[in-house]
């Protein structure tokens, strides 16, 4: 069904009994557009598609929703600064100088599962909103390959995250994503769950809506309303089911919050596993606390806005926040990313902060939560087909987007091999990459290159790699505490054809012998 209706309409608001009605009324918002696709055809006078990644989208109605059916991923930004880019359709009917600058946006999105295992599963869908142009927008995306839920927002060729976790999704569960735009501040919504918030500084001012994706997705049920006026409060920091920055102490937890449509003498209180205290507005709709002594290990933040006389306007609560421990990236080539792990159900880590579905990463979350009995997080940021040049290009986007870091894994070299690269080639990319690091205040740890199976299959392939660790043990070496030997994945993996799917990716097995092997040099 379409509906369209005028944006006016839905003031007032309040409360409708005063201070002593603990259950205050709210006008239901005024509806400015919906769409669930059961017109067939007529879907695209509304809709125009765009794609980016030059594969060719495939956008039709089916059975009432939208389904795009074609493998679209692209490494025309990925390959560089590891943003994401695939196809969306955008609506433009309404037009967009009828949408209002801010508003609640919803919809039902499918990730859909490819046939016979293909390689291509698990890659991005999501969401884009206050939509200007292909160079402006905001966007929510999610990835069960690399495992992340990423807010985004793009302003020319400059993508900067606002907010990421290590969850990905499930093929074939269906999910409403839901954001707000309301001013400079956006909650995001998943199944009604608020996980990210944030007040940007410099937002985009306004725009329309459009929906995204990389690989086969159903979209329905769009629909954008006025805001909302009931009182909402939502954790901005720390994240669900991450490991939170303590400074140097190791026992401090900030937390902040921000709210909308704050209540005539209201407040907001914050919890941490049960003790409470109340919050201070830093910044208009912000609020924060801190809480000392908090010890290592998982925790529950909670924050509670209150009615001026103290009953309960909204709450949010996030789950599994750690300290103590540690925030690791994996920087690599396919191998890193996971490519040939035919077995997805050991890629969710055992504390749910990691949800993917190739890889070693959450089994490595796994061994090193057990090794030093502090929870810990691994992202993925392996990009298929890297080479030691381009991780140089890439570098900076990644520290940029993991701020709260502080280790890097970095394997690559690989595909360095298959194109001749020269040895002090790639240990001076390989050296930038390091030093890079270690000037963002990170430890990074870097692996000897895994042979090809066999090694004799390409000798002259195989000097290359031999050479490659070379150049590695001696960037190691460099004097400094910051830079270290990873595990000798070349001596580990030789003649080991057990653990290949092909000449140069592990199986599974491969992984888990991966994981196994990071796991013991690492603190």
């Amino acid at each position: 069904m379409l509906t369209l209706s005028g944006c006016g309409g839905g003031g007032g608001g309040g409360e409708s009994g005063g201070e002593s009605d603990p259950s205050p009324v709210y006008p239901t918002p005024a509806t400015i557009f919906s769409d669930s696709f059961v017109d067939g055809a007529g879907w695209s006078s509304r809709w125009t598609h765009y794609d980016e990644s030059g594969n060719g989208d495939s956008w039709a109605v089916v059975n009432g929703q939208l389904l795009q059916s074609n493998f679209l991923e692209s490494d025309a930004l990925q390959g560089i600064t590891s943003y994401h880019t695939g196809a969306f359709v955008v609506l433009v009917d309404p037009p967009v100088y009828t949408l209002p600058a801010s508003y609640r946006f919803s919809v039902d999105v499918t990730p859909l599962p490819n046939p016979d295992a293909d390689p291509s599963e698990g890659n991005d869908v999501g969401i884009m909103f206050r939509y200007q142009n292909p160079q402006n927008y905001y966007r929510v995306s999610m990835s069960a390959k690399f495992g992340f839920t990423r807010f985004e927002k793009r302003k020319g060729d400059v993508f900067e995250t606002l907010a990421v976790n290590s969850i990905g999704y499930v093929d074939g569960n269906a999910m409403t994503l839901t954001a707000e735009v309301n001013g400079d501040t956006i909650i995001v919504w998943i199944d009604g769950d608020p996980v990210f918030a944030v007040k940007d500084p410099n937002p985009i001012s306004s725009g329309t809506i459009a929906l995204y994706c990389q690989d086969k997705a159903r979209f329905d049920n769009v629909l954008i309303t006025e805001n909302p006026l009931q009182p909402t409060v939502a954790i901005s920091s720390p994240l669900a089911y991450s490991i939170a920055l303590t400074p140097d102490d190791g026992t401090t937890l900030s937390v902040e919050a921000v709210v909308l449509n704050t209540p005539a003498g209201g407040s907001v209180v914050f919890s941490r596993d049960g003790v409470s205290k109340p919050a201070s507005a830093i910044s208009g709709n912000v609020y924060s606390a801190s809480f000392t002594g908090v010890p290592n290990g998982n925790h529950m933040v909670t924050a509670v806005l209150r009615y001026a006389d103290g009953t309960e306007a909204d709450s949010d609560v996030n789950l599994t926040v750690g300290t103590g421990g540690d925030y690791y990236v994996t920087l690599g080539d396919s191998i890193t990313n996971g490519v040939g792990d035919e077995i997805d159900s050991n890629n969710d880590s055992t504390d749910g902060r990691i949800v993917s579905i190739q890889g070693y990463q959450a089994r490595l979350a796994n061994l090193l939560t057990t090794k030093t009995g502090r929870p810990q997080i691994v992202f993925n940021e392996g990009i298929e087909g890297e080479r030691a040049l381009e991780a140089v290009d890439r570098i900076d986007s990644i520290l940029d987007r993991h701020p709260g870091a502080n280790k890097v894994l970095v394997l690559i070299g690989t595909n360095d091999s298959l194109d001749g690269v020269t040895p002090a080639a790639f240990g001076g990319s390989v050296a930038t990459i390091a030093n890079t690091i270690v000037t963002d205040s990170k430890k990074v740890w870097i692996a000897k290159i895994l042979p090809t199976n066999p090694p004799d299959l390409n000798p002259t392939r195989d000097t290359l790699i031999r050479n490659y660790n070379l150049q590695i043990i001696g960037i190691t070496n460099t004097v400094g505490d910051s830079i270290f030997l990873g595990p000798d994945l070349y001596g580990d993996f030789y003649e080991l054809s057990s653990h290949y799917t092909d000449t140069v990716h592990p199986n599974d097995n491969g992984y888990q012998l991966m994981a196994n092997q990071w796991a013991d040099p690492l603190p």
